[in-house]
């Protein structure tokens, strides 16, 4: 692959000039070696301030990855099992047609819990017991094992709460331990940010999509500072890449997983009465979203976010990138800078 890094800061450049952007990053690693690393324009609507290396920006369901590498690292530590019941970790949840849910149903997005539960306040997001107790009394829409509906949002304690039950810690405390420290990832990726991350937080830019949801979402300082894994992530590319390649490759010493669990969690999980709709992007494993067509899917995977952010890695070249923004587009989720930046890295088109 060749990679021409004054090309792809033209790409950048000549986007957030003209305003068809606000702010991005964008950050390459290659075989656990950083090779890009380039951000433009500005971090809010005002073009006041523009944009750094260290910006965070919110990059919303990339963190459900992160996620997903939490739990296979604990599988291959036995202490969780695909194969497990929730409802053996987790023994409340077993009630109301749940009783029969396995760990690799939450991670293929096939419990039929897909819809969030009514909230008498948006700040019951960031109340992890009490989301957690809805979650428990719920019921599936359709039958569990059989049809993929997005988790969007209820992913994060589906998968957080059996981890924190099994492992004894929360999946906050986990991925900080077991993933962020080990790669000096310390304040550049969060799921909830503090006062110092939200100094260097890029604020969305509703000018092309005045009603947006991102926006709504981080309105509330709830949702912003709480523990919503699945939707609430805030990171730079730099560090949301470098988390990729660790995936796939030694990067600072530390490979995340063993190659026959990246290779086992990148098969597809599909009901077989449930085809993958035409132009979908909903395409899983365990937990991650995965690339590409036939013999080649799950080559590459990852998952994209809300506002068009996006990490993934390839399991055959060692590359891993990252992109970071912050304009809302009413065509998401196709983003005409990330096909462009596609067709200079030789890479498919990316819709997610």
């Amino acid at each position: 692959m060749k990679i021409d890094a004054e090309k792809l800061q033209r790409i950048m450049d000549e986007a957030t000039e003209s305003g068809e952007e606000c702010g991005c990053q964008l950050a390459i690693f290659l075989n656990g070696k950083p090779v890009v690393s380039l951000f433009s324009g500005y971090t809010s609507a005002a073009r006041d301030e523009k944009v750094t290396e260290q910006t965070m920006f919110p990059v919303f369901s990339c963190g459900k990855n992160v996620m997903a590498t939490m739990v296979h690292r604990l599988v291959e530590q036995g202490i969780l099992d695909y194969e497990a019941r929730i409802a053996d970790y987790w023994p409340e949840f077993g009630c109301n047609g749940k009783e029969d849910i396995r760990l690799w149903h939450v991670l293929t997005h096939r419990t039929g819990l897909h819809i969030l539960p009514e909230l008498d306040s948006p700040d019951d997001l960031a109340d992890w017991d009490l989301m957690c107790r809805k979650m428990a009394a719920a019921k599936p829409v359709i039958p569990p094992g059989t049809k993929c509906n997005y988790q969007g949002v209820t992913h994060a304690w589906l998968v957080g709460e059996p981890v924190r039950r099994a492992a004894g810690k929360t999946m906050q405390e986990l991925i900080r331990e077991q993933i962020f420290q080990p790669l000096g990832i310390d304040s550049s990726f969060a799921f909830g940010t503090n006062a110092e991350q939200d100094s260097r937080l890029a604020k969305i830019d509703i000018t092309r999509r005045p009603e947006s949801w991102c926006n709504e979402r981080f309105k509330h300082p709830s949702f912003q500072h709480g523990f919503i894994p699945s939707a609430n992530g805030c990171a730079n590319a730099f560090s949301l890449a470098k988390y990729a390649s660790a995936v796939v490759a030694e990067t600072d010493g530390i490979r995340l997983l063993k190659k026959e669990t990246l290779d086992n969690a990148t098969i597809l999980r599909r009901w077989e009465n449930d085809p993958i709709p035409p132009g979908s992007w909903a395409k899983f494993g365990l937990g991650y979203a995965l690339l590409g067509e036939g013999d080649r899917r799950g080559i590459q995977f990852g998952h994209g976010g809300a506002l068009g952010s996006e990490g993934f890695a390839d399991k055959e070249t060692g590359f891993a990138m990252a992109f970071t923004k912050n304009m809302d587009q009413p065509t998401h989720p196709v983003h005409p800078i990330r096909d462009r930046i596609s067709d200079a890295l030789g890479l498919p088109h990316r819709i997610w």
